[in-house]
């Protein structure tokens, strides 16, 4: 069954083919960085940049999201390529370790997963509050509090078992222990209850730094702070989306992620042994 979703409002700008390309081109200026630091001391200015790029990737998975035909079969492709890397991760560390303490870490696709687990639990939720189920909505929202609570018993077990734990890590999806952790999947349901309008997008997304940012500099957290401004320079270009999907690359991001963190990685790997 297809599920029909209202779009953003349509006006001349970026389609989702090109805003994804240029997402994928600052991700891996952020990646550069990352495993480039396991060899010499890297420009600050290029991870900065690389914080734009995850806010647009969050932003078409709820996107994807509203307008995929089957909401079952894109969680299990996002669960199924997470739980992939992880062990992938896994496996590029342990034959290609690497200088100065960088590991591969990356998991978004895990994270991707979680965001729509809880936009489809949200949504389900309050179909069934309107139909007057409300037993079935408030066993939703205990799902929602208890796989939020799943790191409690994972963080027990790392005290117990890390080994287990950090298995348990790969196949539970944690909204705590994904990449990004709470703050990234908060942003995906803002997104996706926002995206009927830019406007109220935008607000959503510049209020939501806005108390982060707040919060950090109580902590004396200058440098988060500035993470946050270039969190925030994703808007304008999410602004851009003229709601037309452009040409198809529906597997592109699904290949090009893990490749491209597996060959940065290797290479910073083998150029580190010849140093």
């Amino acid at each position: 069954m297809q599920h029909i979703a209202a779009p953003l409002e349509r006006r001349n700008g970026l389609d989702g083919f090109l805003l994804k390309l240029l997402a994928l081109v600052i991700m891996t200026i952020d990646h550069i960085y990352y495993f480039g630091s396991s060899l010499t001391v890297m420009p600050e200015i290029l991870t900065l940049i690389g914080r734009i790029a995850a806010p647009i990737f969050v932003f078409f998975v709820t996107e994807g999201f509203a307008h995929t035909h089957s909401r079952g079969r894109y969680l299990l492709r996002l669960y199924v390529c997470g739980v992939l890397m992880q062990f992938g991760n896994l496996l590029v560390n342990l034959c290609f370790p690497m200088q100065n303490g960088v590991i591969v870490i990356n998991g978004i696709f895990t994270t991707m997963a979680v965001i729509v687990i809880y936009l489809w639990w949200i949504e389900n939720m309050r179909k069934a509050w309107r139909e007057h189920r409300r037993g079935c909505a408030v066993l939703y929202a205990l799902a929602m509090a208890g796989l939020f609570l799943s790191f409690l018993p994972i963080s027990m077990l790392m005290q117990v078992s890390p080994p287990a734990a950090r298995l348990a890590i790969i196949f539970v999806p944690s909204p705590i222990y994904c990449e990004g952790s709470y703050m990234i999947v908060l942003v995906g349901i803002g997104f996706s209850l926002c995206r009927r309008s830019k406007r109220a997008l935008a607000v959503f997304y510049t209020l939501f730094l806005g108390i982060l940012a707040a919060i950090c500099l109580l902590g004396a957290s200058a440098d988060t702070v500035l993470s946050l401004f270039f969190m925030w320079l994703a808007l304008p270009f999410i602004l851009l989306y003229n709601g037309q999907r452009g040409r198809g690359m529906k597997y592109l991001f699904y290949i090009y992620y893990p490749a491209h963190v597996y060959i940065l990685a290797i290479a910073a790997s083998l150029l580190g042994r010849l140093s």
